[in-house]
């Protein structure tokens, strides 16, 4: 994957709305997309802001809304009210092929658009059906549920697989993403880097985006 069309998409893992708004205050002058985490307590144990609390949110970022739950369906109608640029679901979520087709086809009556995700667990061949009906396909580097995870390094043959499959398709990346995994990724073939830790410990915002850019150019 050539290193100029990667993007960053900066994590923004939030519990809050007044932790949300901090968080795309600081990049929002700074990058073109952010990942949205949304976590239900049941598909992963841990949850964030919903999408209906995002509502009046103004932003010129794309944001893309990683749905960490066990119906991403009932999602759908916040998502486009907030203003969502795209919906990424789990494959866990459903792991039948008619739900996830109707899932699909319901998002883009929503005018979204779409990707699919697979935990770390999940073989690459589960979602190559899916793959000419998306627009993204996201392979987890971690365990969904937690900032801060180490990186699992299997995974990027994951990334091989899809990119052999999908040779123009944007292929995401999300966990344990920092200047040593981001070249391994983008080598691989993924050329959308989601990245929390590395960017918002960094002194800045600016700084951590630049730092993680230098390591792939």
């Amino acid at each position: 994957m050539e290193s100029n069309r990667v993007e960053i998409a900066p994590a923004l893992l939030c519990m809050t709305l007044l932790e949300f708004m901090h968080e795309l205050k600081l990049i929002e002058h700074h990058v073109r997309r952010a990942q949205v985490d949304i976590m239900d307590g049941r598909f992963v144990p841990n949850t964030t802001v919903h999408p209906k609390d995002l509502r009046h949110i103004k932003t010129p970022v794309k944001l893309e809304m990683q749905l960490m739950v066990k119906d991403p369906t009932e999602y759908l109608s916040d998502c486009c009210r907030m203003g969502a640029w795209m919906v990424i679901f789990h494959y866990e979520s459903y792991k039948n092929a008619k739900k996830i087709i109707s899932f699909i086809n319901q998002a883009r009556t929503h005018k979204l658009k779409v990707g699919i995700a697979i935990n770390p667990s999940t073989p690459a061949a589960k979602i190559k059906q899916f793959l000419k009906l998306v627009d993204l396909a996201l392979v987890m580097t971690v365990k969904p549920g937690f900032g801060g995870q180490k990186f699992i390094p299997a995974t990027l043959q994951k990334v091989r697989q899809i990119r052999r499959w999908a040779p123009h398709m944007d292929i995401e990346v999300d966990g344990g993403i920092h200047a040593t995994t981001a070249p391994l990724a983008v080598k691989a073939g993924a050329n959308v880097l989601v990245a929390g830790s590395e960017i918002f410990a960094a002194r800045t915002v600016k700084e951590g985006l630049e730092h993680l850019k230098a390591t792939f150019k």
